[in-house]
């Protein structure tokens, strides 16, 4: 019959073998290190799985935190002295074994354990290099994905930059419904598609086709035969006849197509010399000429506006405002724009043109109201008069009667009393001359003067410029 002592039930551990004690925790962990009180090694003994038993082996003999790296030692001593003080609540712990003989450093996880009343310590470890080498296996993917976001990241900033400087309209579709997935800046142009996109959309659809027409099997016959003709279509939106080049390619296990659309100028337009005539003088012509919405953003300008503005290529007026060169900035544009939204024209508006490189030209504007559609346009022909007689100008401007008065106050009156006189005189003159510049609107005259509205009328009634049924 079995007693207690034999059995577990008597909450006391059986008797074992030295030999068989060693083999259980060898078998528990992947190391076991016996520790005198002094953290002298006095026993090794590791699992048979456990690939450096050897080099372990000479471990005995030595100061357990001498088999350490640097930075682990620390740790093993505060946490030895925790262990001193509170045996049953120390944590496990951390540490790297130093390399030694060809033996690579490795980590193991460590739990302290005392053995009876004898002072020695049992350090059951635990393996870690099958995580490390794991962890390090994921710190190197991930800098592989990252490396390969940046690539992908720079692939696209690269496509986008080419597809933005092609003057052709590309489309990319897919296939076989031919669904827009993008398109370049140029398409959107040509498609009357600038304030939108074409994305999601289907190209018959873009083109504006009727009825059920075959366009995407007439591309993808075309392409499958490496022809070098073209596909013409008469596209509705805007009306114009193009031309469209298909390129297939393969994204993974789908088909797309890349079309390049070219619009093509029809027996009509050629025939048409009023259209040609105005784009050969827009694109020719000696007078710098700017189209811009109601806002005065830049739609197109030709090359003699570029060459006023010191402005060396088209793209770099994408999106800016005629208010960025004008001397006047938003009083010169709200005073050819009100008087052109509300007479149609306003011919002769004298101001002054800064370039990119702060360079200036006075120049005469004329602004014509154009209604091309839901939103208003406004076309700007601005000629560069710099080389006009200053001087002669300057005398023009200055009344000779008004200069007459002047002089003969001289020997009448006191120099003060004169320079007073010749203030009202050039006073008056630039209130004349920005009442005349505005069309007799006091509310521009004001903001080109830098004054108030108040303080104009006082000026007005205090030279008799008033005028009757002016605006405002």
């Amino acid at each position: 019959m079995t007693t207690a002592v034999d059995t577990w039930t008597s909450g006391l551990v059986p008797l074992i073998a030295p030999e068989i004690f060693t083999d259980i925790i060898s078998r528990v962990a992947d190391l076991g290190v016996v520790l005198s009180p002094k953290g002298v090694v006095q026993g090794v003994f590791a699992n048979p799985a456990f690939r450096p038993k050897d080099a372990v082996a000479r471990f005995e003999g030595q100061s357990f935190r001498d088999t350490l790296t640097t930075e682990s030692k620390s740790k093993f001593d505060a946490r030895m002295a925790e262990f001193l003080v509170e045996p049953l609540h120390t944590r496990l712990i951390e540490l790297n074994h130093k390399d030694d003989n060809g033996m690579p450093a490795f980590p193991v996880r460590y739990s302290f354990h005392a053995l009876a009343e004898s002072g020695k310590i049992l350090l059951m470890g635990r393996d870690l290099r099958a995580i490390a080498e794991m962890q390090q296996q994921l710190v190197a993917a991930q800098l592989t994905l990252e490396k390969d976001y940046e690539a992908r990241r720079e692939h696209d900033m690269q496509f986008r930059v080419l597809m933005a400087s092609i003057d052709d309209a590309m489309v990319f579709v897919s296939l076989p419904k031919g669904i827009v997935k993008d398109c370049n800046p140029a398409a959107r142009v040509l498609l009357g598609k600038q304030g939108g996109d074409l994305a999601g959309a289907s190209l018959h659809q873009v083109l504006g086709l009727g009825g059920k027409d075959s366009l995407m099997e007439r591309l993808v016959g075309l392409a499958n035969e490496n022809a070098s003709t073209q596909v013409t279509l008469k596209a509705q939106s805007p009306a114009r006849i193009v031309t469209l080049k298909p390129v297939l390619f393969r994204t993974g296990s789908n088909q797309a197509m890349l079309c390049r659309i070219t619009p093509m100028v029809s027996e009509t337009l050629k025939s048409d010399s009023l259209q040609t005539n105005l784009t050969g003088l827009y694109e020719r012509g000696a007078d710098a000429i700017v189209f811009a919405d109601s806002n005065g953003v830049i739609l197109s300008a030709n090359e003699a506006f570029m060459n006023l503005a010191d402005v060396t290529h088209g793209q770099a007026l994408k999106g800016r405002s005629i208010v960025d060169f004008l001397g006047r900035g938003n009083v010169d544009l709200n005073v050819m724009l009100e008087n052109a939204a509300r007479s149609g024209i306003m011919r002769a508006y004298t101001t002054r043109v800064t370039g990119e490189f702060g360079a200036e030209r006075a120049v005469e504007v004329s602004t014509t109201h154009v209604q091309t559609g839901a939103e208003p346009v406004f076309a700007l022909i601005l000629r560069d008069i710099s080389r006009a007689d200053t001087a002669r100008s300057e005398t023009q401007q200055l009344g000779e009667v008004d200069m007459q008065s002047v002089i003969e106050l001289i020997g009448s009156q006191s120099l003060r009393e004169i320079v007073a006189k010749t203030t009202d005189v050039v006073e008056k003159m630039c209130i004349e001359t920005a009442v005349e510049l505005t069309s007799n609107n006091r509310v521009a005259a004001a903001e080109m003067l830098g004054l108030s509205r108040q303080s104009l009328y006082v000026k007005l009634r205090k030279y008799g410029l008033l005028k009757s049924g002016s605006g405002d």
